[in-house]
């Protein structure tokens, strides 16, 4: 088969396309014969750059020139793919040389190291306080105290840290804030407010999450208060005395401002007076202020006018629980005799707990000194009855210094 096909080749007058036709129909693919026949036919016929440029070429052809094509552009780049291979074979070939001629530098490196390694029992002389053992997670600012610029600045401003520690979310806020850039803007803001510097830590204690407000909320809730003709002393009061004031949005404030005015019928100036005596009053809770004020309207007795001025008064009396007012009031007026319109002029007397009113009470009934009437001689105040120490009582409301023991026993 061979001979016949180079007699063919040979011949004077052949076709090209045809001579490659039987070429591939003879001849094995694995030949060499076959190999070299298709990139001399490629060379003659049509280049690689040709078949790129011209598809319209390319689809003209006729079957076998087609074979042709597609089968050299498969040599070429198994070609390309095993230049590339032999290349990195012989870089990594290069590289294990390289290795192999600089070995013995390397060895020479390690044996100029002399240095003998400390015993487990050896003095040790070297700093080392930076180096800790791994703790777990941790619900106390202990462990940072030594790392943290925050907590060491902290507790020169007089943070009450340890109050603070069962607050998870706190030690996680102050551990990722920076003290110049997230906490100073806060600390100016306040001075400015009218916060002491001696009251900075009380203030960040009873309210650490104030630095999760914005700035500028803040401002607008001093603002509003401005606009609602509080004075500057009256806001810096209202600061000092109740820090989470600050925290309150301002529609809740509104709101709550116009719930007392409205129930309890208090014009502008009356509820100023009001929010700066007990700031604290406006922000409570609003349940337990609902049933204070039932406590103090139904289950007491007083009427409107009444309990206008224990609010302005006392207004602590809707703080402190209900049931320790009602049993206050309950021994003022069923044992010791005071009347509703008495207990109104001097309602501080409700807060006073039942047990030191009692023992205070029956102090002055043994000396008959129970005289609470403000129109008869010999009047005892009920603001005086419950103030001071148990000496000063003794000394000056019962008269009797030299009682003092048979009183305390």
């Amino acid at each position: 088969m061979v001979s016949r096909t180079h007699i063919f080749l040979c011949s004077k007058y052949f076709n090209i396309s045809k001579t490659s036709n039987c070429i591939f129909q003879n001849i094995s693919k694995t030949s060499k014969l076959f190999y070299c026949t298709t990139v001399d036919i490629v060379k003659n016929k049509i280049p690689n750059t040709d078949i790129k440029k011209n598809n319209d070429t390319f689809n003209n052809m006729d079957h076998s020139e087609k074979l042709i094509n597609t089968i050299v552009i498969e040599n070429n780049k198994n070609i390309e793919n095993n230049n590339t291979k032999i290349n990195n074979e012989l870089e990594q070939l290069h590289n294990i040389k390289f290795l192999n001629v600089n070995d013995h530098n390397l060895n020479d490196s390690l044996e100029d190291i002399n240095e003998k390694l400390p015993g487990p029992f050896d003095r040790c002389n070297e700093d080392l306080s930076h180096i800790e053992p791994y703790i777990t997670p941790t619900y106390n600012f202990a462990k940072f105290a030594d790392q943290s610029n925050t907590i060491q600045q902290l507790v020169k401003l007089g943070v009450e840290l340890y109050k603070l520690e069962r607050d998870k979310e706190v030690i996680e806020m102050f551990l990722s804030l920076d003290f110049d850039k997230n906490i100073k803007p806060y600390i100016q803001f306040l001075s400015d407010c009218g916060v002491t510097p001696e009251n900075l830590g009380y203030f960040i204690t009873r309210n650490p999450k104030i630095f999760k407000e914005d700035i500028d909320d803040l401002y607008t809730r001093i603002r509003y208060l401005r606009y609602h003709n509080f004075s500057v002393k009256m806001i810096e009061s209202i600061v000092n005395k109740h820090p989470p004031w600050l925290s309150f949005e301002t529609r809740e404030i509104d709101k709550r401002l116009g719930h007392f005015q409205h129930i309890f019928k208090l014009n502008g100036d009356q509820i100023r007076i009001l929010t700066v005596k007990c700031p604290k009053l406006i922000t409570y809770d609003m349940r337990r202020i609902k049933n204070s004020t039932f406590a103090v309207t139904e289950e007491m007795g007083f009427n409107k006018f009444e309990t206008r001025n224990i609010l302005l008064e006392a207004p602590r009396v809707w703080i402190r629980a209900k049931t320790e007012v009602v049993k206050t009031f309950d021994y003022l007026h069923n044992e010791m005799k005071i009347s509703h319109t008495f207990i109104s002029r001097e309602p501080k007397i409700l807060i006073c707990r039942k047990s030191r009113l009692e023992r205070r009470h029956k102090f002055l009934v043994e000396l008959k000194r129970n005289q609470y009437d403000p129109t008869k001689p010999l009047y005892v105040s009920l603001s005086n009855l419950i103030s001071g120490t148990d000496i000063d009582f003794c000394e000056k409301i019962a008269k009797q210094c030299n009682l003092y023991c048979i009183y305390c026993t």
